[in-house]
């Protein structure tokens, strides 16, 4: 048999094989809230300052940095040059104002609003445990099981989520109700059709009679 010999080229990024030099230690920085929305190359006061407002600017051809955020308004304010626009972004948690861009369209650069962001244990964390804040806890939901016999070889379980008595009744009365609207929507339009049966029978044997009656002549009189 002939021998296969097979080609192939080897692709590579070099975006995916660069490697973090680990002698730059990472920043990482949260919300006020205690949301981590920004881990940083360098520290923020490292960073440019934009002196028209204080925001600390993060370029991403020189800094490796990933900033955590929601979408915000867009906003249109006036300087002494003219007139800027804003893409703000928000926390995700509080909704609190954490960067805005000049462009929504592949931003290269990113302005950190100034005082919105803070390390761990800094400004206003600084009483705040950011690395033990408890979630809140999933409430109980309670499930009520039922046995109904189906005879004597078989049973049927059936499973119910327990509600407030209130919303229970609530619901058995709009069950009610609906039930009831939906009976009397019935009976009226039976009760309609049968009203439109009888006149339609009347006026058929009015009119056989009509037509049935014998004319009358000068023999009978």
């Amino acid at each position: 048999m002939p021998k296969v010999i097979s080609r192939s080229i080897v692709c590579s990024d070099t975006r995916d094989s660069e490697e973090y030099d680990s002698s730059t230690p990472l920043h990482i920085y949260y919300c006020l809230c205690g949301q981590m929305v920004l881990i940083l190359d360098s520290p923020i006061e490292k960073l440019p300052l934009r002196r028209t407002d204080n925001a600390r600017v993060i370029d991403a051809s020189k800094h490796a940095h990933k900033i955590t955020f929601d979408n915000d308004e867009t906003t249109y304010l006036r300087r002494s040059t003219g007139v800027e626009k804003q893409f703000r972004k928000k926390c995700k948690k509080c909704g609190l104002l954490l960067y805005y861009q000049h462009t929504d369209i592949d931003p290269s650069v990113t302005f950190i609003v100034d005082g919105s962001v803070y390390k761990a244990g800094e400004g206003p964390l600084k009483d705040i445990n950011v690395f033990k804040q408890q979630k809140p806890e999933p409430e109980k939901i309670m499930v009520t099981k039922r046995m109904k016999d189906m005879g004597k070889f078989s049973s049927v379980t059936v499973s119910t989520i327990d509600e407030e008595e209130e919303e229970i009744e609530a619901k058995e009365i709009a069950d009610s109700f609906a039930a009831n609207a939906r009976v009397i929507a019935k009976q009226l339009h039976r009760k309609g059709m049968y009203k439109r049966q009888a006149a339609e029978q009347a006026a058929m044997e009015q009119e056989a009679k009509r037509m049935c009656k014998p004319k009358g002549t000068l023999i009978d009189k």
